[in-house]
């Protein structure tokens, strides 16, 4: 392989129907496996009481309040400050990958800048948006005048409109919808430089054995958490992107790049980090890192 992979090498969110198909299937597995190895453990977590294991921490995590992002546009809503946890978990997960990385760094960035993963997930379409008050999902980077009338052909009222500012007037300014949980699948593939493998099926963990498998084998789990449970806040709403990278007699060690104040670092206990992932059934996303650990270690 002479051509060096890096982040720009990611494809487009939008495939064929058959693809968005099969890779929505993919997802509902996995999600609905993981809740059911969890329920399985029937409220006895205590196998994770003797378990001292996982990846050593990283010496510096990328913060959602660092100035350099913090107030830029994270796509056509919101900003990178309030918005982008999918992009820094990326950060994260490349760092471990590059830490591991053998002789493969020959051929492969795995050190991109946060700005270049924030345009890359921004640019194909990984962050979707709609407005407020009109259903209709969009992933186009910008909201444009362009981009909402092609998206809504058939309503009149937006295609006689030539102000975009009216538009938002009567239908409500863009808001965020939130990060594709394709992004982190497509970045696992993408640097386990194999075509075959299968978005969801194979970049997913389906159960609490897998995961503690790889902990233990030292490879993070990058996850996504509902707020109000793994924050213990029953009004932060929301879900959110994390990676969790050890287990500590009972204890989960997570790298949050939320928690600047805990130098991003967040200590929870395993019941409460698992009840963050399953709670809602639909979105208890655990990706799988290891076929690109395989790769990039061999």
């Amino acid at each position: 392989m002479s051509d060096i992979i890096t982040i720009h090498n990611i494809p487009e969110f939008s495939v064929t129907p058959e693809e968005h198909a099969k890779r929505g299937k993919n997802h509902t597995k996995s999600c609905s496996d993981f809740v059911e190895s969890v329920k399985q453990l029937g409220g006895d977590y205590s196998s994770f009481n003797e378990l001292n294991c996982g990846a050593e921490l990283p010496d510096m995590v990328p913060f959602a309040s660092n100035p350099k992002w913090k107030d830029l546009p994270f796509g056509a809503a919101n900003t990178c400050g309030n918005a982008a946890c999918s992009a820094l978990q990326t950060s994260v997960v490349l760092n471990f990958l590059d830490n591991i990385a053998s002789d493969k760094r020959v051929f492969v960035d795995l050190a991109p800048s946060v700005l270049d993963i924030i345009h890359e997930l921004t640019q194909k379409g990984y962050r979707s948006w709609k407005l407020a008050n009109k259903p209709g999902t969009m992933t186009e980077p910008e909201a444009t005048l362009e981009v909402i009338k092609k998206h809504f052909p058939d309503d009149d009222e937006i295609q006689k409109c030539d102000d975009l500012g009216k538009i938002f007037e009567k239908f409500g300014k863009p808001e965020g919808i939130g990060g594709s949980v394709y992004w982190l699948d497509n970045v696992i593939k993408l640097f386990s430089f194999d075509d075959s493998i299968e978005i969801d099926g194979q970049t997913r963990i389906h159960s609490v054995e897998d995961l503690i498998g790889r902990i233990s084998s030292g490879i993070v789990v990058p996850i996504r958490v509902q707020n109000s449970v793994y924050l213990g806040e029953e009004n932060h709403g929301g879900g959110h992107y994390v990676t969790w990278f050890r287990i500590e007699n009972g204890t989960a060690v997570v790298v949050d790049t939320a928690m600047e104040s805990r130098c991003g670092i967040y200590r929870i206990p395993v019941k409460q980090v698992l009840d963050a992932i399953v709670v809602n059934p639909g979105m208890a996303v655990v990706w799988d890192v290891e076929p690109a650990v395989s790769a990039l270690g061999a």
